[in-house]
């Protein structure tokens, strides 16, 4: 898991070590990505960012903040603001610490197989925790 710290540019990630704003709402958190990175205006950002809820099916969540979300409200939060950066390869870093109140691995694979999900995601783990993941997203 040390080779996580080094990932290259075209890799997007969600990790525990990459917490949402506390005070913004989950709408708030993934528009801050096009709005900082790709220099578009607030409008146009919370647009993709409800676009982007939608896309996994999360779009009630739009409005909590960080501390009024569960576990995988706060995980798909986290996923949306990776996705939208629109990189060809997303890394999920110990998805069970992030995940605590749902079965992960299966919730991993529903979300990976929503329609217009692409690019390669890729999960680091435990090495015991690996066979989980594997039918997750190999059932795709």
């Amino acid at each position: 898991m040390a080779a996580i710290a080094v990932l290259p540019e075209d890799v997007a990630r969600v990790a525990l070590d990459l917490p949402l704003r506390a005070n913004l709402s989950a709408l708030e958190n993934i528009a801050l990505i096009p709005l900082y990175q790709r220099h578009y205006d607030a409008a146009e950002s919370t647009r993709q960012a409800q676009a982007m809820l939608d896309q996994l099916g999360h779009a009630g969540i739009a409005l909590l903040r960080d501390p009024d979300m569960t576990p995988a409200e706060r995980f798909v939060t986290q996923l949306a603001r990776a996705l939208i950066l629109k990189r060809p390869r997303l890394v999920i870093d110990r998805p069970g610490a992030m995940l605590y109140d749902e079965p992960y691995p299966a919730f991993i694979g529903q979300l990976a197989a929503r329609e217009d999900m692409t690019g390669t995601w890729e999960i680091y783990d435990f090495s015991w925790n690996q066979v989980l993941y594997n039918q997750a997203l190999d059932s795709e």
